[in-house]
């Protein structure tokens, strides 16, 4: 399968950009190390609290900025995104669910570069960094429909560094009060 995704180099800055936005193209192996370092540095819940915020934020402002350039509906940039993001290599991701009315989605995530970059089996579920990237994406679609957007949870259900035969997530807007 050769991605869709296009890549333009700016002749005088060397910035690249892919859907008109700057990225950078680094190994695999360099993101699950540094991954893996801050991990041990900052505790896994400490780590994963940075990670939920910072992605978010990042899959919030990407997606917005989609939906402006592609015009499309909610749904359709949710589903975009995790597209760009099994394009550029991070895993395949399916959504298998994506409730409108209840704002909850079931994600299937499969050649994970954490599930493949692992040594040994985990004691642990490893893509847990995909979960802000996945509440960022669903702020977006409550965002859009004039839902206050800072109650999601995502939670990675089963990971296949752990044995599952994939990786999943449950992404859910939780009512305030």
């Amino acid at each position: 399968m050769q991605p869709a995704v296009e890549i333009e180099v700016d002749e005088a800055s060397g910035v690249w950009r892919t859907d008109g936005m700057p990225m950078l193209y680094v190994p695999r192996h360099f993101m699950v190390n540094m991954h893996r370092e801050i991990e041990a540095s900052l505790g896994r819940v400490a780590y994963g609290a940075v990670l939920d915020r910072s992605g978010a934020k990042s899959a919030f402002h990407w997606c917005e900025r989609q939906a402006e350039l592609l015009g499309a509906s909610e749904s359709e940039v949710f589903e975009h995104y995790l597209k760009r993001l099994s394009e550029r290599g991070w895993g395949r991701f399916t959504v298998e669910i994506l409730d409108l009315n209840r704002l909850t989605a079931e994600i299937t995530l499969r050649d994970s570069i954490y599930v493949l970059e692992a040594r040994d089996r985990a004691t642990a579920p490893t893509c847990y960094m995909f979960e802000g990237f996945l509440i960022g994406a669903m702020q977006f679609v409550c965002a859009a429909r004039g839902i206050r957007p800072d109650t999601i949870s995502c939670r990675e259900t089963q990971c296949a560094a752990t044995g599952a035969p994939e990786c999943r997530f449950e992404v859910i807007y939780k009512l305030p009060g």
